[in-house]
């Protein structure tokens, strides 16, 4: 099997990044524990305790502010390390649980290697030949996230299934959005598409697997988890509104912050800009000339401007809609543009903690320009590709 130019640079990629974690790994300062066996201050510690506190039969502790930042110093031994709070719906509080079954070394390694690999699994699944696949694995957001422990990957694998099954199996495809309830936030745009389209067994499988995760979460956890809620995300969000470090607030939001505007004035810009996504999701998902593939692609986009609770974890998302547009053009190929234009978005990505400013969000606008540009170029030329051919399935002839 030959292998071309691209896929030999996304190979030296991604065992770059590998190495760059092995060299984590085995760093004094660590990756998840140290040198002395103790956990790593880092964003996986808030996903840890509130599942040991769930395994106590204390769920609503992981909402009590004072008692989860107590709980995150005792475990890494920091009294004046940073505090992650706990900003998601009780359902999320069974994966939690599930993990902090385990000592936190091996927790936090099987939740990075699972997700990983979930996202991997859903990447090869859009991926029409293994040199995109490749490439895709060799963008940067996700190995981010893999380093930090955050939830970027799972997110990011439950849209990517949600669309990639959306035509021939939109009840499982509903399913998996429904799955995505555990950041309700990143959902915003994902009813205007289904509705657009006319997926309305999806909307309606992904609406009953939300309410089926709320049923459930109530019978375990009791109500008081689901009134604490409201309270908690009231707080993140006045955290997000007030803080002076807007860099890692990968959105609109956080970069007209860091550009000088207020909080409200940036508020008012980031509702603007979703009210324009929505329009122009709603009027691309409603095309008959319009590929699916672009379609889905758009929508991963947008997801990532939508939100102005978006960090850098988030942007794998943004990978998914990247694999999309590269499925679209896997019959004719990417032109210039695009290919330097994707170049220059994962770049950006790579170099948002280099910068004041969060070029996380140039990174999604571009990515959703370059998929706004191929909309406008296939239909001028009269092409659609709604189906791709068999040769353009996962993996066909690469």
């Amino acid at each position: 099997m030959s292998v071309d130019k691209p896929s030999i640079i996304a190979i030296v990629f991604i065992a770059f990044w590998a190495l760059a974690l092995a060299t984590g790994v085995t760093s004094a300062d660590g990756w998840i524990t140290n040198s002395q066996g103790v956990a790593v201050d880092g964003d996986y510690i808030g996903v840890y305790t509130a599942g040991k506190f769930t395994l106590q039969g204390e769920p609503l502790a992981a909402y009590d502010w004072v008692r989860h930042e107590r709980a995150q110093h005792e475990l890494d031994g920091n009294p004046n390390g940073a505090f992650f709070p706990w900003p998601y719906p009780p359902s999320f509080l069974f994966v939690a649980a599930s993990l902090a079954l385990l000592p936190y070394f091996l927790s936090m390694l099987t939740w990075t290697l699972a997700t990983f690999a979930a996202f991997t699994a859903a990447i090869a699944r859009i991926s029409a030949t293994r040199r995109d696949l490749l490439l895709m694995l060799a963008t940067p957001a996700a190995w981010l996230n893999l380093y930090i422990g955050q939830n970027g990957s799972l997110t990011a694998a439950l849209i990517g299934f949600g669309l990639i099954l959306l035509p021939a199996r939109p009840v499982a495809a509903g399913i998996c959005i429904g799955l995505l309830s555990v950041k309700p936030h990143l959902g915003l745009l994902i009813p205007v598409a289904l509705l657009a389209g006319g997926y309305y067994r999806a909307f309606a499988s992904a609406a009953l697997t939300v309410v089926a995760l709320a049923l459930v979460t109530t019978v375990a956890f009791g109500i008081e988890p689901w009134l604490a809620l409201p309270d908690q995300l009231q707080r993140v969000a006045m955290l997000a509104k007030t803080t002076t470090s807007t860099t890692k607030i990968q959105s609109a939001f956080g970069m007209a912050r860091s550009l000088g505007l207020s909080a409200d004035h940036a508020l008012w810009l980031q509702g603007a800009l979703v009210a324009v996504l929505a329009a122009a999701i709603a009027w691309l998902w409603s095309r008959r000339d319009v590929g699916f593939d672009l379609k889905a692609a758009a929508l991963a986009a947008a997801i990532t401007l939508a939100s102005p609770y978006q960090f850098v974890y988030d942007l794998v998302i943004l990978t998914i809609a990247q694999a999309f547009l590269l499925r679209h053009c896997a019959r004719a190929g990417t032109d210039a543009v695009e290919t330097y234009g994707l170049i220059v978005a994962n770049v950006l990505v790579l170099l948002f903690v280099t910068t004041p400013v969060p070029l996380g969000v140039v990174a999604s606008a571009v990515v959703m320009g370059l998929i706004l540009r191929r909309v406008r170029l296939d239909r001028r030329a009269g092409q659609s590709h709604n189906a791709c051919p068999a040769s353009a399935l996962p993996f066909a002839g690469a």
